[in-house]
């Protein structure tokens, strides 16, 4: 066990939030872990993401360098993967798009000089996943994005500033790499409390895309009335949120992967203050297996059943939800990005429509050509439909 390398935490991170992560600073010599400090204070060094790949190209001059662009229901993760991955850019120049994948990898930045940061993951592994361990790995995410939400809320809320409120945090229970992370978060992005609620709205998206899907390979009646609201909506998918990321498809470890015989190999993790919890998770191809919460991204607050429920509360606040009577009524309008994802899916027979047949359908239905234009780019976005070449759509 003494030859065992540490190993950094894999967070569970959308794409929102690491994209709009623009802090980066390294501990001690060049060999000592690099960190992207993201706004709900993750010090990332590793990552663990589930999305669809929507492209893939190579874009070596003369060796091979693979970027993909992984979508999640928030955003786009970049992958990049060259002669230091070689595994991971066998598996990308193999995939056929779009295709579920799951990733862990480490987290990459680029500076190009003008002040702006890209962020980026270079793949340590990757395989085929599908929509079941999708869906899974978004519900997941977004109760643990939601609980370092609150987190910092109570930190800005609090009006202290470095080691100050960093033991104020530790009191609370949040873990030191956290609450570390939380400091220096607040001391850098501006405007946070806009970006976290910007952050919030992501993720509603984001659990409304999962619904949105359930709904639609097949849910109980009552659940389809109720699908349009969406507080309605979130309320009902988070009474049983929990349960259902509780079957999730890989092994991770005190937040990290290494489900054995899907191709994740085990691997060892950081010492922290923190107890190490073994996640059960199975490939995609085999049977459920137990869940156990894992701790090193949660802190010690109520249940995470009811903090999940209040943070929908709080994340839907100043939104009233309709009498049910008054639903069955006056059934709520579809958002317009629901009815070109409805167009896509009924037009599109396995070869892709062209992109103008889309628009002038949407049009028709009574859609005006600028929401068209973002429906369809926010479609692509979550990995719901992409564009194989130029003029065309197809769904995923």
């Amino acid at each position: 066990m003494e030859n065992i390398i540490d190993r950094e935490v894999a967070w569970r991170i959308f794409a929102f939030e690491f994209n709009r992560s623009n802090l980066y600073y390294s501990e001690g010599d060049e060999r000592a872990p690099n960190y992207i400090i993201t706004p709900t204070g993750v010090r990332c060094n590793r990552l663990f993401v589930v999305g669809v790949v929507t492209e893939i190209e190579n874009i070596g001059a003369e060796n091979n360098l693979w970027r993909a662009r992984i979508a999640d229901p928030t955003g786009v993760f970049t992958v990049y993967a060259g002669q230091y991955q070689p595994e991971a850019a066998i598996f990308l120049s193999e995939l056929n798009v779009p295709a579920y994948v799951s990733v862990v990898g480490k987290a990459r930045k680029y500076e190009p000089g003008d002040g702006s940061v890209y962020t980026s993951i270079r793949p340590e592994e990757i395989n085929h996943a599908d929509e079941k361990l999708r869906d899974r790995w978004v519900l997941d995410t977004a109760e643990r994005t939601l609980e370092r939400i609150k987190m910092m809320e109570d930190a800005l809320s609090a009006g202290l500033s470095g080691n100050e409120l960093k033991d104020y945090l530790l009191k609370k229970g949040t873990n030191t790499a956290l609450a570390d992370g939380a400091v220096r978060a607040i001391g850098h992005y501006k405007n946070l409390d806009r970006l976290l609620s910007e952050l919030k709205n992501s993720l509603v998206r984001a659990i409304e895309t999962v619904l949105s899907e359930r709904v639609k390979t097949g849910t109980p009646e009552k659940e389809k009335k109720q699908e349009p609201k969406a507080s309605v909506a979130i309320s009902n998918l988070q009474s049983g949120a929990s349960t259902y990321a509780q079957q999730a498809d890989a092994t991770v470890n005190h937040g990290e992967h290494n489900a054995s015989g899907s191709g994740f190999q085990k691997q060892p993790i950081e010492k922290s203050e923190v107890p190490q919890v073994n996640v059960a998770i199975s490939s995609s191809s085999s049977s459920e297996s137990t869940y156990v919460q894992p701790a090193d991204e949660r802190s010690t607050y109520e249940p995470i059943d009811e903090k999940i429920e209040q943070n929908i509360t709080e994340i839907k606040a100043g939104q009233e939800t309709a009498p049910e009577h008054a639903a069955e009524e006056a059934p709520a309008q579809i958002e317009p990005k629901e009815v070109l994802a409805g167009i896509i899916d009924k037009l599109d027979t396995g070869k892709g429509i062209p992109y103008a047949v889309v628009v002038e359908t949407a049009i028709s239905a009574g859609i005006d050509a600028d929401s068209v234009e973002a429906s369809i780019k926010d479609l692509m976005d979550e990995g719901r439909c992409y564009e194989p070449k130029i003029g065309v759509l197809r769904k995923v």
